[in-house]
């Protein structure tokens, strides 16, 4: 039966959530994600990071810019989310994510190496591993994230006074601890670009 009430209920405002989802996509999502690439270039900016800007997370990345080899970068990172397409809106990644796959977080990614070469290169560098995980990354199979864990009453405040960028503190304390543990992902990189060579 509540399954029932919650279908009368969706079915009498439509409109509204319909109107709701066009937002989120036409305007609320462009800003939050506008907000937190900038909170996480502010974060970085004494450091010698590249940044590649997109309108989208999943187009952004950076990366150390001693790393950049003919303007790009393999491995590289991303603020963005694993499993973020298995959400409807970027809004949802940093509010209500399912689980921590689908949060809003650093996230690490690589190309050129196939994947029983990436896993051999995990394999002798457990030490680097565990220092990466220590600073509160996980891995998932083959995975290295960071999920960061947003507040969904300093987002909606940010929202409301038209400046989110108290609600992006979290991205400022996921830096620190991706500055903790540079040189183990400096040590990965080093290994896989060795190896894709």
């Amino acid at each position: 039966m509540a399954e029932n009430n919650l279908d009368a209920l969706i079915a009498k405002n439509i409109g509204n959530l319909e109107a709701s989802i066009r937002r989120i996509e036409e305007e609320i999502d462009p800003r939050i994600n506008a907000a937190a690439w900038d909170a996480l270039k502010s974060a970085l900016k004494n450091e010698d990071f590249f940044f590649e800007d997109g309108d989208d997370p999943d187009e952004s990345w950076f990366a150390p810019r001693s790393w950049i080899i003919n303007e790009d970068s393999d491995p590289w990172f991303e603020l963005s989310a694993r499993d973020g397409s298995q959400l409807d809106t970027w809004l949802a990644c940093y509010c209500e994510p399912r689980n921590e796959r689908e949060a809003i977080g650093i996230q690490w990614y690589y190309n050129n190496l196939y994947v029983r070469d990436y896993k051999a290169i995990l394999e002798t560098h457990k030490d680097d591993l565990k220092n990466i995980e220590a600073a509160g990354f996980r891995r998932d199979g083959n995975d290295i994230y960071l999920p960061i864990e947003f507040d969904q009453n300093a987002i909606a405040k940010g929202f409301a006074e038209g400046d989110l960028r108290d609600a992006m503190a979290p991205i400022s304390r996921a830096v620190a601890a991706l500055g903790e543990i540079m040189q183990s992902f400096q040590n990965l990189r080093d290994a896989m670009v060795a190896k894709a060579g």
